[in-house]
C-alpha cells in the first residue's frame, strides 16, 4: 500500500466516528417529530453524547487488544460492530432503543480511532508522525463536508432511518478496503493479553507525565469541540433563527478546517510540533475571551456574522492542536502505542463528552454558555500543554521501524 492510499485509508477509518455524527445532525428535526419530542427539545443531544461515551469506553478496550493480537484483526472486528450497531439504530422503534444503539455504535467507532493512531505510530514518530496525522486529518474533513449534505438528502428522499443505514455502508467499505492493509505490529513487540500486562501498560501510560498531561489538554479541547458538534444546530436555529445556515456553514467550515490541516503539515517542516500547538492555544484564549465579552454585551445574542467569524476562528485553533497534541502524546510510547491510544482516547472522549454535556445543558437562547466553555476549557488546556511540554519525551517500550 503506497503512502497516498495509506493516508486515505487512515483518514476514512479515523472519520468513522465523525461520519456517524455529522450525517445525523440534519435529521434531528424529523427525529424529534418521530419520537414525539418538542421542536426545541435537547433530548437528541444524547445521541451525540452517548456516542462519545461509548467511543471512549471502546478506546479503553481496543488498545490492549490490538497490542496483543495485532492491528488488522481488531480493526476488522470493530468495523463489524460499528455496522451492526448502525443497523440496530436504523431499526429503532423508541428513543431508548436508539440511544442504546448509538452507545454501542460509539463503542464500535472506538476501534478505528485507536487503530488509526496506533498504525500511524507503528510507521512514524516525532514530527513525521505529526505531519502524517495532519494529512490524515485534512482528508478526514472531507467527511464533514459531504456528511451533512448526504444526511439532508437522505432525509429528503427517505427518512432519518436511511441516515442510519449509511453507517452500515461506510463500515462495509472500510472493512473491505482494510483487507489490503498489512499488519504493522511486529510479533516481537506484542504484549500478552492478561490483566497484569494490561494493567501494567495502562499504569505506564498514566504515570508518564508528559503523555498524560497532553491527554488531559486534549480532553479540555475536546469538551469545547464536542459542544460545537452537539449544540451548534440549536444555536443556529433557536438563538439566531438561522436554521437554513447550518448545513452550508458546517460543510464550509469542514473545508476550511481541512485546508488548515494541510497548512499544518507545511508548518511542521519548518517548526516543531510543540511550538505550533502552543501558539494555537495562546491564540484561542483571547478569541474565546472576546466571544464571552460580546455575549455579555449583547445579552447572549451578539451580531450573527461577527459571532460566526469568531466561532470559526476558535475552531481553527482547536483543529490545529489536535494532530500535534496526539502525536506529542504518543511519541514516547513505542510498542505501547495501542494501549496509549486507548488511554488517550478514553480520557478525551469520555472526559470531553462530560464537559460538553455540562455546556449542552446550560444552553438556552444564548451563545454565552458555549463561549464560556471555549474560554475556560481552552485556558486549562493551554496551561496543561505548557507544563507537559517542559517535560522530556522519555521513551518507553521499543520503537517500531519505519515501514514507508
Amino acid at each position: 500500500m503506497g503512502e497516498r492510499e495509506f493516508v486515505a485509508l487512515m483518514a476514512l477509518i479515523s472519520a468513522m466516528a465523525a461520519l456517524a455524527i455529522d450525517i445525523l445532525l440534519p435529521a434531528f428535526a424529523e427525529m424529534r417529530t418521530a419520537f414525539g419530542l418538542a421542536p426545541d427539545a435537547t433530548d437528541l443531544a444524547l445521541t451525540i453524547t452517548l456516542f462519545f461515551v461509548g467511543s471512549g469506553l471502546g478506546n479503553l478496550v481496543y488498545g490492549p487488544l490490538t497490542d496483543a493480537w495485532g492491528r488488522k484483526p481488531v480493526l476488522l472486528g470493530s468495523l463489524a460492530l460499528y455496522g451492526l450497531a448502525a443497523l440496530a439504530a436504523a431499526l429503532a422503534t423508541s428513543l431508548t432503543w436508539l440511544l442504546i444503539a448509538r452507545f454501542v455504535w460509539g463503542f464500535g467507532s472506538g476501534g478505528p480511532r485507536v487503530l488509526t493512531q496506533a498504525i500511524v505510530r507503528d510507521r512514524f514518530s516525532g514530527d513525521a508522525m505529526a505531519r502524517v496525522m495532519s494529512m490524515v486529518q485534512a482528508v478526514f474533513f472531507l467527511g464533514p463536508v459531504a456528511a451533512p449534505l448526504i444526511g439532508a438528502g437522505l432525509v429528503t428522499i427517505g427518512s432519518w432511518r436511511w441516515v442510519m443505514v449509511f453507517g452500515v455502508i461506510t463500515s462495509t467499505i472500510a472493512a473491505l478496503w482494510s483487507l489490503r492493509l498489512k499488519e504493522t505490529l511486529l510479533p516481537e513487540n506484542r504484549r500478552p493479553l492478561s490483566a497484569r500486562s494490561v494493567g501494567t501498560g495502562i499504569t505506564v501510560v498514566v504515570r508518564h507525565r508528559r503523555t498524560f498531561l497532553l491527554a488531559l489538554a486534549t480532553t479540555f479541547l475536546s469538551g469545547s469541540f464536542f459542544s460545537f458538534l452537539s449544540s451548534s444546530e440549536l444555536v443556529f436555529a433557536d438563538v439566531f433563527d438561522r436554521a437554513d445556515w447550518f448545513v452550508p456553514y458546517f460543510s464550509g467550515m469542514a473545508v476550511v478546517l481541512g485546508v488548515v490541516s494541510l497548512g499544518i503539515t507545511k508548518l511542521l517542516k519548518r517548526f516543531p510540533a510543540k511550538r505550533i500547538t502552543l501558539v494555537a492555544g495562546a491564540t484561542l484564549v483571547p478569541i474565546a475571551a472576546t466571544r464571552v465579552a460580546l455575549g455579555l454585551w449583547f445579552d447572549g445574542t451578539p451580531p450573527f456574522v461577527l459571532w460566526l467569524i469568531l466561532f470559526s476562528l476558535s475552531n481553527l485553533c482547536i483543529v490545529a492542536m489536535f494532530p500535534t497534541l496526539n502525536s506529542l502524546a504518543l511519541e514516547p510510547m513505542g510498542a505501547l502505542a495501542g494501549t496509549a491510544a486507548s488511554v488517550i482516547g478514553f480520557t478525551t472522549m469520555v472526559g470531553g463528552a462530560g464537559l460538553a454535556a455540562i455546556t449542552d445543558r446550560s444552553l438556552g437562547e444564548s451563545v454565552l454558555p458555549l463561549a464560556v466553555a471555549y474560554l475556560s476549557y481552552g485556558s486549562v488546556s493551554l496551561v496543561l500543554q505548557a507544563v507537559a511540554l517542559r517535560e522530556p519525551p522519555t521513551a518507553v517500550g521499543e520503537a517500531q521501524p519505519a515501514l514507508l
